[in-house]
């Protein structure tokens, strides 16, 4: 399925390795749709430096992806608790 025809979006994040108990920062750097026969398509808006893992997830809801006066935030990073 190509992005126009109601393809799943997804986020991507980078997945920074990190020190035991330090909090991570995952920061997205792209998205990724599901095709037809189910391959998944990514689009990198940047390249993930010091890591070679990345995470594909659901995005969040709009409500979570702005910042505290209401304006989208374009470089969204996501806090993962160990």
């Amino acid at each position: 399925m190509s992005e126009g025809n109601g393809a799943r979006r997804l986020a991507v994040y980078a997945v920074p390795e990190s020190k035991d108990g330090e909090k991570k920062f995952w920061p997205k750097i792209g998205i990724a749709y599901t095709n037809r026969d189910g391959s998944i398509t990514l689009y990198l808006e940047a390249l993930p430096l010091g890591t070679n893992r990345l995470q594909v997830r659901e995005p969040k809801p709009p409500a979570e992806a702005r910042n505290g006066n209401g304006a989208r935030q374009d470089l969204e990073t996501i806090e993962v608790r160990p």
